[in-house]
């Protein structure tokens, strides 16, 4: 078996058996999405770094008590979610919020950068179910199963939510 073909399953049951190279797998196949996630509701490269390492820190040690209830992915998620929280002392999650020193990227017009900025700020209005399904179906292109997974829900509910950020998106936008 080709290493990329390894599940997240048969890795995790390796690394509980002792096979530190398993956890660092895991580690390469999901801390590029993690840090996307955690700057995406930290909105600061900085912490979504250190939220990322916390998770890996935390996944250590309790994926050796890992029970196989959910996919290791979704439980990383939820890990890293917990994290973001803790972060931010309790409030929620500070979805693609634009950094005050940030600036359009040269192939970005200002008009093009206004619109996205007004678009981050209607997803910051929508409640935090609706924001959470945006970010991992449509941001990070995962299907209605391993979103329904990672949010604890079921995949009808992941469709409702995303069908009701999109008419609320639609609604307030000009």
């Amino acid at each position: 078996m080709k290493q990329d073909d390894v599940d997240d399953q048969s890795l995790v049951k390796s690394y509980r058996r002792g096979d530190l190279a398993s956890f660092d797998r895991l580690v390469v196949r999901h801390q590029d999405r993690l840090f996307r996630l955690a700057r995406a509701w930290l909105s600061d490269e900085t912490l979504a770094s250190n939220a990322t390492q916390e998770v890996f820190m935390r996944a250590m040690t309790g994926l050796r008590k890992f029970q196989f209830r959910a996919q290791p992915f979704s439980w990383l998620y939820q890990t890293l979610r917990n994290v973001c929280h803790e972060m931010n002392r309790g409030d929620s999650p500070q979805l693609y919020t634009e950094r005050a020193d940030s600036h359009p990227g040269p192939s970005e017009s200002p008009a093009l950068s206004h619109d996205t900025a007004r678009m981050q700020a209607l997803i910051q209005d929508l409640p935090e179910r609706q924001r959470e399904v945006l970010l991992l179906r449509v941001f990070e292109d995962l299907d209605v199963t391993t979103t329904a997974n990672a949010m604890g829900c079921r995949p009808g509910t992941v469709k409702a939510l995303l069908s009701q950020a999109r008419q609320n998106l639609k609604a307030l936008w000009p």
